[in-house]
């Protein structure tokens, strides 16, 4: 459904992604994996037009293309129309509630009447759990809480492809498993996502895709029972080993 092609971005002379090109089919859990600063947010933010890359194309299967580096205004906002983003931080206003802060996009971007936007923001903030706290601000909220408002933003709108950059890095442990079985409930709903993610967990048992990335390329796409059973790479192998104490001894 989603196709990038030949992306590479630079920030000053540091090439962080280099001629990078990945489809993303419709369903699908891409888990993206691979050591910091190989360029996996930069991906994520790059396809949503929050960074701006210097060349690649972004086309969709119903038709359409825009060049990453030359695509105007429109063009970037017809876009992002089909893209959710989950930041890290959650990124909500403070000064707004949950609803406020789910149905904000819907009232000012998309220009949905603001009775209909708030029965959106309802329905996605039950998708999410937090039916009950409609009326809390983001400082009334635990940071797991904050985060599925977050998720409950970008579903709302109903978008082609979830993004989620690291959303749980933020969280204590304890409350990373709420955001992950929010996550869960969404992929099994049929939800495309592209999540860069170090919860191996979640990649082992959600993903239906890994794609390893190292110095701004990707070195493996596979299933996730391929890739965690034996990597071909050794760099991929290496990461693993770090993340998974006992790997030597793991199978899957």
């Amino acid at each position: 459904m989603l196709r990038i092609s030949h992306l590479s971005k630079s920030f000053g002379s540091n090439q962080v992604i280099k001629d990078l090109s990945i489809d993303i089919r419709q369903g699908d859990v891409t888990v993206l994996l691979g050591p910091s600063g190989c360029g996996k947010t930069t991906l994520l933010r790059c396809i949503d037009f929050l960074e701006r890359a210097e060349s690649g194309t972004l086309s969709f299967a119903d038709g359409g293309a825009v060049e990453f580096a030359t695509a105007a205004k429109k063009e970037i906002a017809r876009c992002r129309r089909r893209f959710g983003f989950v930041f890290q931080n959650h990124n909500l206003f403070s000064n707004k509630t949950a609803l406020e802060n789910v149905t904000e996009g819907l009232i000012v971007a998309r220009r949905i009447p603001k009775p209909e936007a708030v029965a959106i923001g309802r329905e996605a903030l039950a998708r999410v759990g937090l039916a009950n706290r409609e009326d809390y601000y983001p400082n009334q909220l635990s940071g797991g809480q904050q985060q599925r408002v977050g998720i409950a933003r970008a579903i709302a709108a109903k978008p082609d492809v979830i993004l989620l950059d690291e959303p749980t890095s933020a969280l204590d442990p304890e409350l990373t498993g709420e955001v992950l079985d929010v996550m869960k409930a969404l992929a099994e709903d049929g939800v495309t996502m592209l999540a860069v993610t170090h919860e191996m967990t979640f990649a082992q048992d959600v993903a239906k895709r890994i794609v390893f990335m190292d110095g701004g390329v990707i070195i493996e796409d596979s299933t996730p029972r391929a890739f965690f059973a034996k990597p071909r790479e050794e760099r991929a192998r290496q990461f693993l080993k770090r993340l998974l104490p006992n790997y030597g001894e793991y199978t899957i």
